[in-house]
């Protein structure tokens, strides 16, 4: 009977314990879902550059404004690998973006540190659904930076903190202009069922990437995304044999060509 009276608390202890830990899980998962749900996604399709003309004309777009992109990082693409892109746009569109993405294996439990406090939104890919957080400023000066010294002093507060929160390492002594793109864009008025569709081709001495892109607020990306193939199947439009996101593809181009 002693035995018994000694038991109990014990067994009342790690009942309670358990139950705490599945209301935690709960809410955990709760958060994380109505996180998700205020993310806006935007759905990519890759595209052969080939058939540029084809999906311009096939799909009505207009409204064609040109520019360049800027892309900076180390030789060894350490912030790339670090899920962190820095970016400098000049044309339609002068700003300066900072943006982290979280790997996939670790989407849920990162997200608490960015949730509230940086702008997030969801870039849906055929290999699946990208969380990232982003933080632009204006940037109207006609000469683009060329090395990490230059970007260090233009980051606004917010994404400084937002670099604070990746926890990432940057020696910006060793970050460089790595890439200079030519950008042409086209949007259409038109609704698909898919959405405000964009088309963007990007061109640098390496290579040529096309991407076929619609914004659709939050919710429904994989359906959205299924839609957006089938939309470019049905204009017989090639899709490229690389369905990763543009940044990283010119990114590792760059990388492979510039190799010993």
């Amino acid at each position: 009977m002693a035995a018994n009276r000694q038991l109990a608390p014990r067994l009342a202890k790690q009942y309670w314990l358990q139950v705490f830990a599945l209301i935690g899980a709960a809410l955990f998962l709760s958060a994380a879902v109505h996180a998700e749900e205020r993310c806006p996604a935007e759905v990519k399709l890759l595209l052969s550059p080939t058939t540029t003309k084809t999906a311009v004309a096939a799909l009505r777009f207009g409204h064609e404004t040109s520019g360049r992109v800027y892309l900076f990082d180390t030789a060894g693409l350490e912030l790339l690998k670090q899920g962190v892109i820095i970016r400098v746009r000049q044309g339609a569109k002068n700003d300066l973006t900072v943006k982290v993405r979280l790997p996939e294996d670790s989407q849920q439990t990162d997200r608490f540190r960015f949730d509230g406090r940086f702008p997030c939104e969801i870039d849906r890919t055929r290999a699946g659904a990208n969380i990232s957080y982003a933080v632009a400023r204006k940037y109207e000066m006609l000469k683009a930076p060329e090395t990490g010294d230059d970007i260090s002093i233009l980051l606004s507060a917010l994404q400084i903190h937002l670099l604070d929160a990746a926890q990432v390492s940057i020696d910006w002594a060793r970050v460089v202009r790595i890439a200079s793109i030519n950008l042409t864009r086209w949007e259409t008025t038109a609704q698909s069922p898919t959405g405000k569709l964009a088309l963007e081709l990007w061109e640098w001495p390496a290579g040529k990437i096309l991407e076929l892109s619609a914004k659709i607020g939050s919710g429904a990306d994989a359906v959205k995304y299924a839609e957006l193939e089938r939309l470019a199947r049905m204009n017989n439009l090639a899709l490229s044999a690389s369905q990763d996101t543009k940044t990283s593809l010119v990114l590792e181009t760059l990388q492979a060509h510039t190799r010993p």
